[in-house]
């Protein structure tokens, strides 16, 4: 029996190890594809917090996961943006070269009910950069600012700021919760 104990959590510590080393990198792409608002699906908070909390990183691990996913999401976001801003530039040919990216506004449009998108609009009207930052760190219409900002033709620093912002705020307040799930584990004597 013992035996069967310590093979077991040799099993958990290896999963876990696993887990550590190559949990950053899938946590920004998940990110990445969130600011898309296409990632919605593969649901990256809950990807985020399970980590934190399952797989306890260490402080650095932590910091690097926190800094690539508001990265992430916000470069998302951004990719985004610009799908919907007629007046970008396109950078390398790459609308042209991934057939996708082109025909990614009307994807994410064809996902958003016409209510949502009369609300988000409304806000957006209503209070500008501060509405971007607000409704980035808000699940469930997380991002959606975005569309409205690229066809209104938004600055484009102040979105990138307003959308790193806001979502600094997000993982801050996913990072409290894997943080309050992980203590509570260790007063209960899970970990």
């Amino acid at each position: 029996m013992e035996k069967a104990v310590a093979r077991t959590r040799r099993w958990w510590m290896d999963l876990v190890a696993i887990a550590v080393s190559i949990g950053v990198p899938i946590l920004v792409v998940l990110f990445y594809l969130e600011g898309l608002v296409v990632g919605k699906l593969l649901q990256p908070p809950v990807v985020f917090v399970g980590y934190v909390t399952v797989a306890d990183p260490g402080s650095a691990l932590t910091l690097a996961a926190v800094v690539g996913c508001v990265g992430a999401a916000t470069v998302g976001q951004w990719t985004l943006y610009r799908g919907f801003n007629e007046e970008s530039s396109e950078f390398f040919g790459l609308r042209r070269t991934v057939p996708y990216l082109e025909s990614l506004p009307e994807v994410v449009q064809g996902r958003i009910s016409e209510r949502r998108l009369a609300f988000v609009e409304r806000q957006f009207e209503s209070y500008g950069g501060m509405a971007i930052c607000v409704t980035n760190a808000v699940p469930g219409i997380r991002g959606l600012m975005t569309i409205v900002a690229g066809v209104s033709a938004y600055p484009l620093r102040r979105f990138l700021f307003v959308s790193g912002v806001g979502n600094c705020l997000y993982v801050g307040v996913l990072l409290a919760t894997a943080w309050g799930l992980l203590g509570a584990a260790r007063i209960v004597g899970i970990t």
